[in-house]
């Protein structure tokens, strides 16, 4: 849709945005996300902007179906992942306002067929509140054996909640914050359960029309089917490549957590709201000393986590509030500034490209901050500089290993260097001494910084990435693994979104959710300890039959059969 025609549908453009240059912003972040596009690096992007009470623009761009040159609009309908935790705190904070669910008592006196299992059998579990389930400190597992990220089956939120009741606990409640699609919904069932409506209705009736958000529901609804966009899932390979995809098309048990399907300017909608209180065009959805509550980070006294349901941040001194949503073949951001009073969407139809998609979304914050003359710290000096001599980036090449992943460092064709982590490529912007921006699909400009001797032109030792650091390796002496490795290399679960099995350096990998490759770290013969990224200290047990043979694994209690 031509952005003159966005302006024209957005029509309290004038009236709302009359005191700054929106025109200026929209031309830049229009270069923008056609950058994004032309470099392969997203499919197709809707995004929207909000300022006081309006939504001031939307527009899409690229293909909304790649094979029928179908372009997105502001009105593409996109799977929004775990944004959706954000209506199901809003649900769950209605009903407290009304004393119908207090959300400091234990869970199961509203949910009775939610357990689970301390890791004593001797001991009878904590209570978990839907506090801690919505600020991700109740110690659950990330996923259920029943209706999580590995299951198409489409069961109800109460089957997907009954399954929990044979997971043990991974950390003690509120001692950890381990993040949980399974916790929030718990919480969801626990609407259910006290309105006796069901999850979707729910919504439907108390938020989504409320809010004016007419092209949105938590199921796909008829009409809207030519109007999704197609989902593109890079799906991983036993050859360590990915192949892409059409993301297939299933409702999730964990609905509460990540089934909502939205637009552009309906998000814009929500924050609007959000940044007005709480007040939508049908009147209040919750009152604005909740909405206080549930933008401050809980349970931690960190100025940086998770409120109830938001997650908190900070972008140049200035607080944010929203949540960023990937699902099969979708990645998304709502992200709004409450201080100054303004925030952006940005929905793609690409799996996992949290880089392009923070990319475009913090663009529009730092373009809107420089229209309206928001004080805020200036931008990172992130200049790229002229980088390390020849000598210095080959002393930089070789293979690293981290607590979590490995890593390969290689030279390109145009001399600079190129990082090669755990599958995912990023590409290495020098940005001073050693120092480096990693861009790739997972990393909007994460830093990679090589730690060096005395003699700058050795080979460096080891570098620090996503909070990790990773020594060289020598693959030529890496440790001999055990033989009986061997019966646990290949490929496990759906088809989509396979796990594979690998060894590299002497160490055991499993590749999971098309993301990275995780190292195992072994427990006994047949159980290994899941390290820091999306299963933290869950396990992945390799499963035997009477005559030895694997036939399939349990990913953080999740059954997965054995393809090949």
């Amino acid at each position: 849709m031509p952005s003159l025609l966005a302006l024209v549908l957005f029509g309290a453009v004038a009236a709302s945005a009359a005191s700054w240059d929106l025109s200026r912003v929209v031309r830049d972040l229009e270069s923008a996300a056609n950058t994004e596009i032309d470099q392969g690096h997203l499919s197709g992007v809707s995004v929207a902007l909000v300022e006081g009470s309006t939504v001031v623009w939307a527009d899409g761009f690229g293909f909304a179906d790649k094979s029928r040159r179908r372009p997105t609009s502001s009105n593409t309908v996109y799977r929004v992942g775990s944004i959706s935790k954000l209506f199901t705190a809003i649900a769950a904070m209605q009903l407290s306002e009304q004393g119908r669910l207090d959300i400091d008592v234990p869970i199961d006196r509203y949910v009775p067929d939610f357990r689970s299992v301390h890791p004593d059998p001797t001991r009878i579990p904590e209570p978990i509140t839907a506090r801690q389930l919505m600020c991700h400190r109740s110690g659950l597992v990330r996923e259920a054996p029943v209706g999580g990220y590995f299951d198409d089956s489409e069961p109800t939120a109460e089957a997907t909640v009954a399954s929990l009741a044979d997971c043990v606990r991974v950390h003690p409640p509120n001692t950890h914050t381990k993040y949980s699609n399974s916790g929030v919904t718990v919480v969801g069932r626990a609407v259910e359960c006290v309105t006796g409506q069901s999850f979707s209705d729910y919504q439907q009736e108390h938020l989504l029309r409320p809010l004016g958000m007419e092209r949105s529901a938590f199921l796909l609804q008829p009409q809207w089917k030519g109007e999704l966009a197609k989902g593109y899932l890079p799906v991983a390979t036993t050859t360590v490549g990915f192949r892409e995809i059409e993301a297939p098309h299933f409702e999730f048990g964990i609905l509460p957590a990540g089934n909502l399907y939205s637009t552009a300017p309906d998000l814009g909608r929500f924050l609007v709201a959000m940044l007005n209180g709480g007040e939508g065009p049908g009147g209040s959805v919750v009152r604005p000393e909740t909405l206080a509550e549930m933008t401050r980070v809980q349970l931690t006294g960190n100025t940086n986590g998770f409120g109830l349901g938001f997650s908190i941040g900070w972008h140049r001194g200035l607080r944010t509030v929203g949540h960023m949503g990937a699902v099969y073949g979708f990645t998304s951001h709502a992200i709004a500034i409450p201080d100054a009073h303004f925030g952006a969407v940005v929905l793609a139809n690409d799996d996992l490209a949290v880089g392009p998609v923070r990319r475009l979304a913090f663009r529009a914050l730092d373009l809107m901050i420089a229209a309206k003359g928001v004080a805020a710290a200036p931008i990172a000096e992130n200049v790229p500089s002229e980088g390390s001599s020849a000598a210095e980036r080959a002393a930089c090449e070789g293979s690293f290993e981290s607590e979590s992943f490995w890593a390969e460092i290689r030279i390109r064709p145009d001399g600079l260097l190129e990082a090669t982590v755990s599958r995912e490529t990023f590409e290495l912007t020098p940005i001073g001494p050693d120092r480096f921006l990693a861009q790739g699909r997972l990393s909007n400009g994460a830093e990679l910084r090589f730690q060096r001797g005395e003699d700058s032109n050795a080979a460096a030792p080891s570098f620090t990435l996503f909070g990790q650091t990773f020594h060289r390796v020598d693959p030529r002496a890496a440790p001999r693994p055990p033989e009986a490795w061997k019966a646990f290399l290949g490929s496990y679960g759906p088809d989509f979104i396979p796990l594979i099995v690998t060894i590299r350096n002497g160490h055991l990998y499993a590749m999971t959710e098309n993301e990275y490759d995780y190292r195992l770290h072994p427990v006994n013969r047949t159980v290994f300890r899941m390290p820091p990224g999306l299963y933290e200290s869950e396990h992945l047990i390799f499963e035997r039959d009477r005559h030895g043979n694997v036939h399939g694994v349990l990913l953080a209690n999740m059954p997965l059969k054995r393809r090949r």
